[in-house]
């Protein structure tokens, strides 16, 4: 079970992530095939039984409002939760959570990267490539050269932050996508982001969505939000809204049954 009061404990599973591990290419094959998943926690049912094929590159939203059962389900698309019945097989690996986890990053929940807002982006972003860092480097704190190479190509012409800010006193957007260029820093095959709800203005969230869609060039990326895309943005949507139910399936604000 990941500990997920110490998002530092992401990063890896077991000893061997010392070493490179590229994982699969984004785009070559499915990305997500599930028969039959359901999570069934003490506090109670999560969700499911639930059917899911999602297609590898670009971004796929799964359209559910802001929930526990929908975290959950985030979760356990990047190997953070166990199943607790069904079969699917993500990225070629077949109810593998390890495996999953190892070619995944998970980022904007509060269960997994909560940022004390009393930090300044300098603390954090040096703990942040420390703990990707092999363990025999010596890291010293970020500078403005790191701190441009770790978040330019996630936040575009997005500001990015200064040094000595404060998290707390961040923009929404720019804690957002501070957290995304955080836990993307290896790169992984697959990128889940939850809660692009908090963002609450539209042109914030355009901008967020904006620069995902460009990280899908190079990755595939699952986020959870509970509003469809604009509609010419050729976004795949799966319709989650009963998360008991078939999905429904679309792209680019286009419903189209599966």
């Amino acid at each position: 079970m990941i500990d997920l009061e110490n998002p530092k404990k992401d990063r890896a599973v077991d000893d061997d992530d010392a070493a490179v591990d590229a994982g699969p290419a984004a785009g070559a094959g499915p990305l997500v095939t599930a028969a039959q998943i359901a999570l069934t926690e003490e506090r109670g049912h999560m969700f499911g039984p639930l059917d899911l094929d999602l297609e590898s590159g670009g971004v796929t939203r799964l359209l559910a409002p802001a929930s526990v059962p929908r975290t959950a389900l985030l979760l356990a698309l990047s190997g953070r939760r166990h199943l607790s019945a069904g079969t699917w097989m993500i990225m070629g690996h077949t109810n593998d959570p390890r495996a999953m986890f190892k070619d995944s990053a998970v980022c904007c929940l509060d269960e997994i990267d909560g940022i004390d807002p009393a930090v300044m982006v300098r603390s954090i972003v040096t703990e942040y490539l420390r703990w990707n860092s092999p363990f025999f480097k010596w890291v010293p704190k970020a500078d403005d050269a790191a701190l441009r190479a770790l978040c330019s190509g996630t936040f575009g012409d997005v500001p990015v932050p200064r040094l000595g800010d404060f998290v707390e006193n961040l923009p929404v957007i720019q804690q957002l996508l501070l957290k995304i260029s955080l836990a993307n820093i290896g790169r992984p095959p697959l990128l889940v982001v939850g809660r692009l709800d908090d963002v609450t203005s539209d042109d914030d969230q355009s901008q967020v969505l904006r620069r995902l869609v460009e990280l899908g060039k190079g990755q595939s990326i699952i986020v959870g939000c509970s509003n469809r895309p604009p509609a010419d943005w050729n976004i795949k949507v799966v319709d989650l809204s009963d998360m008991s139910a078939v999905p429904t399936y679309s792209t680019s604000g286009q419903e189209a049954s599966q």
